[in-house]
């Protein structure tokens, strides 16, 4: 592909008809007329927070779903009006622009209730809330009943809209974490119970109430309750720990740059800090401006840590001191692959173009990319397929 003086050298490929068809086919595994949030939280996913949370709001989702009052504030000054629940709780200096952009808080004990009343009195408007009921994950333990937290909101005049709750993979803690290892949500439909006796305690039919996430949704239909909130599946993959995989879902997300310069170098030419790859023949080397500073080969602590991750990276060590590209990284060109050899760099990364002759300077590259590392000053560009 020949280079384009107006194209950015790098930038991020998202196919919104890829991101839209993976929300139908989500909608329609939706049971009982349980509404869709779609989650763009951090960034959404990678792909761009205003044009993902349109392509899902077009497709049918009926609420979004962030991590930040930021998050949420951007999204309404770009213009986007959907219900939007925070599911962090939003500290006191926070909480003025959550009520004055109508956000939905969460709201996980009465000081959060306190924080919100005070916030919305200063504002002059209506605070919106939902209460998040702690069900073992722990990462937000309850010290209080949720119906004291529902009832001190209600008293300060902020409008309740729902109670949910949040389950990680197997073993991450739940209400019945035995039960579950031998009959898969079990926990989930006990948390259904329990809100619909809050609903009856504090007299609010009309509450929403919702705890699956995308590994529910596929594989127990009898958690989606009132709504099920989904991120991974609308941007193309399954949660690891899901057994259902029949969405027939579609990767949005391709991180592009392109060669800037080709060279070569001779047999036992070390390449790169700390001379990790060293060459067995002459081979012909190309560079691409980008590196871990843009998030390429960036890996979280908790895939790092992992015994096969480790025994991963040891290959590959061991593999470019002897010259051989095993184990290691590759990106695409063409419909071809060319393994990245030496260690990436902050801001560019080597690729051998050796088997590759036809490979010249200014070609488009893919590289692979873990989407949520991948920088947001990158250029996210989005497309629809010609048809």
């Amino acid at each position: 592909m020949a280079m384009s003086e107006r194209a950015p050298t790098t930038y991020v490929s998202i196919d919104a008809d890829a991101l839209a068809h993976n929300t139908r086919r989500v909608l329609a595994r939706i049971t009982g007329g349980a509404r869709l949030m779609a989650v763009v939280k951090a960034n959404a996913y990678g792909h761009g927070l205003v044009p993902a949370a349109r392509v899902f709001l077009d497709a049918g989702a009926s609420w979004l779903g962030v991590s930040s009052v930021a998050e949420g504030v951007a999204l309404r000054e770009a213009g986007v009006t959907a219900p939007m629940l925070v599911f962090m709780p939003a500290g006191p200096g926070e909480c003025a622009a959550l009520v004055e952009h109508a956000l939905t808080a969460t709201v996980a004990c009465t000081r959060h209730v306190t924080w919100l009343h005070e916030a919305a009195e200063t504002v002059g408007k209506t605070a919106q809330g939902q209460v998040f009921v702690d069900t073992g994950l722990s990462r937000m333990p309850a010290d209080e009943r949720a119906i004291d937290v529902i009832d001190a909101a209600t008293g300060v005049g902020i409008t309740v809209t729902g109670l949910y709750a949040h389950y990680g993979p197997p073993g991450s803690g739940a209400l019945a974490d035995g039960l579950d290892l031998f009959r898969s949500g079990v926990s989930a439909r006990m948390f259904g119970a329990l809100a619909e006796d809050l609903r009856v305690a504090a007299d609010r039919r009309d509450l929403l109430v919702h705890c699956a996430a995308s590994a529910l949704l596929l594989d127990e239909p009898k958690t989606h309750l009132d709504m099920v909130r989904v991120g991974t599946l609308l941007y193309g993959q399954y949660p690891a720990h899901a057994k259902a995989r029949d969405l027939d879902l579609r990767e949005a997300f391709e991180l592009r740059s392109r060669i800037v310069h080709i060279g070569t170098v001779g047999v036992g030419g070390k390449i790169g800090y700390g001379g990790e790859f060293r060459t067995r023949r002459e081979t012909r080397l190309g560079t691409i401006p980008v590196g871990y500073a843009h998030g390429l080969g960036m890996t979280p602590l908790s895939v790092a840590s992992r015994p096969a991750t480790a025994i991963k990276g040891k290959l590959a060590r061991v593999a470019g001191a002897w010259g051989r590209a095993r184990h290691l990284p590759t990106v695409r060109i063409g419909g071809r692959e060319a393994p990245i050899i030496g260690r990436i760099a902050m801001d560019h990364c080597t690729v051998d173009l050796t088997d590759l002759p036809e490979v010249a300077l200014g070609d488009e590259v893919v590289l692979p990319a873990r989407r949520v590392a991948v920088s947001p000053d990158i250029p996210r560009i989005y497309h629809r397929r010609e048809e």
